[in-house]
């Protein structure tokens, strides 16, 4: 075989791998976006590589409606509710159609689990905001007239030891309406009538309070109270 035929088929072999290797780039396609990388981390059940991948998403461009949503998503499968609606939004702000559209049962759970966390760290007021906000996104909700009473009932208390019993007494009255077999929320109610010479008002409050609860000792106690105010 002379130099230059050895050449020229050195040259054709080239020419072929370069050809393969361009396509199989082709077949490939480009690499997947960290959007996509983060997606499929969250499909995985991995939330904290698919926390960073959409944080490297958002880096680049704050605008893309499907990193906040998956960032979101990521957020709550950590446990971080308060993250999650942040997050939320400002998917709400970027692509409220996709808000709309996609993110009705994950701002139902970052709702239900900042309320829950809010009032174990006392922070009555804003629980009580985000069970009103689930009320009216999922009235129908499992577990709802528990949580919002529960919220009504602390921040009630709240209000009462602010020195605004006014705002207690509302707050009071809904939660026997919410949750008439809390006996907390009768009570409170109770109270504050006749903290305010309401006699007549907390007897029929009680009366109420004697059918949910007929064998409570405290609302017996209250009554008498009561009458010796008529």
């Amino acid at each position: 075989m002379t130099l230059r035929r050895f050449l020229s088929l050195l040259f054709l072999c080239l020419v072929l791998c370069l050809a393969m290797l361009l396509g199989a780039g082709c077949v490939g396609g480009p690499p997947p976006t960290p959007v996509e990388r983060g997606e499929a981390a969250l499909a995985s059940g991995d939330w904290r590589s698919a926390k960073s991948y959409f944080a490297e998403a958002l880096k680049a461009d704050s605008r893309l409606g499907r990193a906040w949503l998956g960032q979101a998503r990521a957020l709550l499968a950590g446990r971080d509710p308060e993250g999650t609606l942040q997050s939320l939004s400002r998917l709400s702000e970027v692509d409220r159609a996709m808000f709309v559209r996609d993110a009705r049962s994950i701002y139902a759970e970052g709702l239900d689990a900042a309320a829950r966390r809010r009032l174990l760290r006392q922070q009555n007021e804003a629980a009580l905001v985000a069970v009103r906000a689930l009320a009216k996104l999922e009235p129908a909700r499992r577990g709802l007239d528990r949580l919002l009473g529960r919220a009504l009932i602390e921040e009630a208390a709240r209000q009462r030891w602010r020195g605004d019993p006014k705002t207690a007494l509302e707050l009071y009255r809904e939660a026997c309406k919410v949750v008439p077999n809390s006996l907390d929320a009768w009570l409170g109610a109770a109270e504050i009538l006749l903290e305010s010479g309401q006699g007549k008002e907390a007897i029929r409050l009680l009366e109420t309070a004697r059918k949910n609860h007929p064998t409570a000792s405290q609302i017996r106690i209250l009554t008498i109270q009561a009458l010796a105010l008529r």
